[in-house]
């Protein structure tokens, strides 16, 4: 058997399933996404039919915010299929505008046409008018002649005089028709003619596509669950309180704002929000050695710049969004406030995730969508704050505790005390557990005045010189329920040893003094009561020395 023989036989013997490829192009939809508050982990599905042997699977259309590098593919089917390489590719796209420019064009050549058909109505009319003007010029010489003699009748001066005004009015009104016609159509022309420009402008479109080369045992279908991160996503927290009436507890309704500006718009989708944060790293950042060295005679050394971050990589998240069951009715409920949908949520080991019951519609062009993470009732503990030195202002202050098993992130906080609005806030973050303190606005049923009795200068014979000051605080509380006001004032901070301040004690002393000069009084008053309290300033320094700040 001759060498050619044998290379055409082993050929026949090959299977011809190795030289088959089969290829699929679809396009996967998203069914749910995770947003964190600077990037969203989408995770979309698309199907597929394969025949035995090796298949390559191309998802079309996907964004071009998608990271490379967080790509993940898993797969269910019936075609007992392997997984053997995953490939994210650049694909520009050519845009078919010719046609879409040949129809704007024609529209343009139309109303350009009507255009002109309007200026040649314009030009009749006004050479109606003009030969109007030539009977009311003609008419008036003969009418100042014929007068003499008594002619014309004033019935024919009246029809003459109709004659002429009604027509010049008619050509007039006729005219200023057709300048607004004129002005509607160029307005339309003008918008033909940008959007020709923009659809010559945009023949390229740049989107990405991923490329999965599976082998299949048998004929049959896989279902291609595709993950990646993309970034112009984030979600920010949003808080309203609301003090009840009695001020014993609070209704604290936690929301989160969701935008995106990925190119995509995310349509009937899982929402899930997480506190995760994987701009941080999933690692600390790590030292590098300390150096420190006396001035070298040549140029020091440049020290190590800081290692860089490990790269974090993203976990797809599988968890499918439950349907909420709708309750029916069978009879009329009473008339109740409506409950708003919450989300399920669920405890990591570092971060918290929120599960949105319902699927949500979230368009990509960067507007905020709002939805309800939980509605809480927490324990709250009021009191009054007052300043007197700067005004005579009481504000009602509320310690909450934050009794949800998750923390609350920094946001702004709404609060209104019963139903009024009494301002907005910004709320640091504040851990499960923890306790935290919030402003309900300032009340004129609590008064709290700060009077100078006294203020004395005093140079001594021996020692140094002696400034002195006398304060009276007097609190009210009109209120019916018996109050507690925390009244704040200061001492002045010396920066020099010999400066010396010490508070005169001989009034109420204070529950709290404070490092930074704070003094804080803790009055209990029932309601109706009137308390004063004296205290006084005394600052000493040397004799022949100036303080600034007295």
């Amino acid at each position: 058997m001759t060498i050619t023989r044998c290379l055409v036989l082993l050929l026949l013997l090959l299977p011809s399933s190795a030289a088959a490829l089969s290829s699929i192009e679809t396009a996967a939809t998203i069914t749910s996404v995770t947003v964190y508050q600077d990037r969203a982990l989408t995770v979309r599905t698309a199907t597929a039919k394969l025949k035995p042997g090796s298949n390559l699977i191309t998802i079309t259309g996907l964004p071009v915010l998608l990271q490379d590098d967080s790509v993940r593919v898993e797969g269910t089917g019936t075609a007992g299929t392997t997984i053997n390489s995953i490939e994210v590719r650049r694909r520009f796209l050519e845009q078919t505008a010719e046609k879409r420019v040949k129809e704007i064009e024609d529209e343009i050549t139309a109303l350009e046409r009507t255009l002109g058909r309007l200026d040649s109505k314009k030009a009749g009319i006004l050479a109606q008018k003009n030969f109007l003007d030539s009977i009311r010029v003609a008419w008036s010489d003969r009418i100042s002649k014929e007068l003499a003699v008594r002619k014309p009748t004033s019935a024919e001066l009246t029809e003459i005089m109709g004659f002429v005004g009604g027509g010049v009015t008619k050509a007039d009104e006729q005219s200023r028709d057709i300048e607004l016609e004129k002005k509607l159509l160029k307005a339309k022309i003008d918008a033909l003619k940008q959007q020709k420009n923009a659809a010559t402008g945009s023949q390229r479109k740049e989107s990405k596509t991923v490329e999965v080369m599976v082998e299949a045992k048998r004929q049959g279908t896989l279902t291609v669950e595709l993950s990646g991160v993309v970034s112009q996503a984030s979600w920010e927290p949003a808080y309203d309180v609301r003090l009840a009436g009695d001020g014993m507890t609070a209704e604290l309704t936690y929301r989160a704002m969701v935008r995106q500006q990925t190119g995509e718009d995310w349509n009937n989708v899982g929402l899930i929000l997480s506190t995760a944060r994987p701009a941080t790293g999933g690692a600390p950042p790590e030292l590098q050695p300390w150096r420190i060295f006396f001035p070298r005679p040549r140029p020091a050394m440049a020290l190590p710049s800081a290692a860089p971050r490990p790269e974090m990589r993203m976990l797809k998240s599988s968890a499918k969004m439950m349907e909420a069951e709708d309750t029916a009715a069978n009879a009329i409920p009473e008339e109740a406030p409506a409950a708003f949908q919450t989300a399920a949520i669920e405890s990591g080991t570092t971060s918290v995730s929120f599960k949105i019951p319902k699927t949500v519609d979230i368009a990509a062009d960067g507007s905020r969508h709002g939805t309800v993470i939980s509605v809480d009732r927490l324990p709250v503990t009021t009191q009054y704050v007052a300043v007197p030195k700067l005004s005579s202002s009481t504000w009602l202050t509320a310690e909450l505790t934050n009794s949800s098993p998750f923390p609350l992130l920094s946001g702004e906080i709404r609060i209104f005390t019963g139903a009024t609005f009494t301002g907005s806030a910004t709320m640091k973050k504040v851990a499960a557990g923890e306790k935290f303190t919030l402003p309900f606005g300032s009340d004129d049923q609590v008064i709290v005045l700060r009077e100078e009795l006294k203020q004395h200068k005093e140079a001594r014979l021996f020692g140094g010189n002696r400034m002195s000051y006398r304060y009276k605080v007097t609190a009210t509380n009109l209120r019916k329920e018996a109050q507690v006001i925390n009244v704040r004032d200061q001492l002045p901070l010396a920066e020099n040893s010999e400066i010396k301040v010490t508070l005169d004690e001989t009034g109420l002393k204070p529950d709290e003094q404070k490092g930074d000069g704070a003094i804080i009084w803790k009055l209990k008053l029932a309601p109706g009561e009137k308390r004063e309290f004296i205290f006084g300033i005394v600052v000493e320094y040397p004799k022949e020395r100036e303080v600034i700040g007295l």
